[in-house]
């Protein structure tokens, strides 16, 4: 799900709650597309109710940075999921070790 805030005249805020993937970060790009033709030249997105992003949620939000930025807007991305400890875990692979290695 996806809330947004006008905080001022040319800046908006995004709240995204739920899973971040693929369906929602086009759902995303979208409203950020539709509020740059209304003018607005700041963008942040606010993804600290985020659950789960995977790769291509995480790759979206840096291509809408990207072509923010080539159009001379702002873009910040305020509280990623994946900078929490707990997302680094399921992130990370784990090293299987042999059972004599375990005590």
């Amino acid at each position: 799900m996806i809330q947004t805030e006008q905080l001022s005249p040319d800046t908006i805020m995004f709240y995204v709650k739920g899973p971040f993937y693929k369906k929602v970060a086009k759902e995303l790009g979208l409203i950020v597309f539709r509020s740059h033709h209304l003018g607005f030249k700041t963008f942040l997105c606010n993804l600290s109710h985020v659950s789960l992003i995977d790769d291509q949620g995480s790759h979206q939000l840096t291509l809408i940075g990207q072509g923010l930025q080539e159009n001379g807007c702002t873009w910040k991305v305020i509280q990623p999921p994946f900078s929490t400890g707990n997302q680094l875990i399921l992130r990370t692979s784990l090293q299987q070790f042999p059972p004599a290695m375990w005590n």
